[in-house]
């Protein structure tokens, strides 16, 4: 008798799967956080800064200002100064506005301009007249003094210029020069002379005064040290 064949088994293996894809990982760029937190640490810093220039500028503080011209050695007066608010600034030395009356009276040392700030170097409580000094008035006409017009502190040279005498004669003295300050310039007269009062030494206030009384005396301006 002979036996069927028995059924196989079943085929019990399964496929192998299909490969997945690769998936890959995004990069996280440490350089791009980088310049992020730059930027932002560079937005604060200019905010700051600009918020200080802000404060800065915007604080204003009264100090003393220049109402009028007024020419150098001049004793100042209360209608010659002026309160002005400028903003605070470091290079800038003015007069604090509280100091005004402390002002008045005193001598400016060089000549100030309308609207300029008064700085402490500007005045001065010394006097014209030094120790030592005399003062001589002397009477000039116009063609004997500079058309430029003179202020008080102003340094000037007095050059003896008499005239000829009657025999014809010159006088051995003509053209000597003393060194003078000026103190004073009087108003014209009629004539348009004026009188100038001039301070020199005590040696030669005696010699100033004998030109001045014959009418020998010229005034030439001494230029300013620079």
């Amino acid at each position: 008798m002979t036996t069927a064949p028995s059924p196989s088994a079943p085929d019990t293996v399964h496929p192998a799967p299909a490969p997945q894809p690769l998936v890959r990982q995004p990069v996280v760029r440490r350089r791009r956080s980088s310049w992020i937190a730059l930027g932002t640490a560079v937005i604060c810093v200019c905010g700051a800064a600009g918020g200080w220039l802000y404060t800065v500028t915007s604080h204003r503080e009264p100090v003393i200002a220049v109402a009028r011209d007024v020419p150098m050695g001049a004793e100042l007066k209360a209608e010659d100064l002026i309160e002005a608010q400028i903003a605070t600034d470091p290079a800038l030395k003015p007069v604090p506005a509280g100091d005004l009356k402390k002002l008045i009276g005193k001598r400016t040392t060089v000549g100030l301009s309308r609207g300029s700030l008064l700085t402490r170097s500007s005045v001065t409580d010394e006097p014209l007249v030094k120790a030592g000094e005399q003062l001589v008035g002397v009477s000039l006409t116009p063609a004997r003094l500079p058309a430029t017009r003179l202020s008080p502190g102003q340094k000037v040279k007095v050059i003896h210029t008499p005239k000829e005498s009657a025999t014809g004669s010159d006088d051995n003295t003509a053209g000597q020069t003393l060194q003078a300050t000026v103190i004073e310039v009087g108003g014209p007269d009629n004539s348009g002379d004026r009188v100038v009062d001039l301070a020199v030494t005590q040696l030669d206030g005696t010699r100033l005064a004998t030109w001045a009384a014959s009418g020998d005396v010229s005034l030439v301006i001494v230029p300013a040290e620079g």
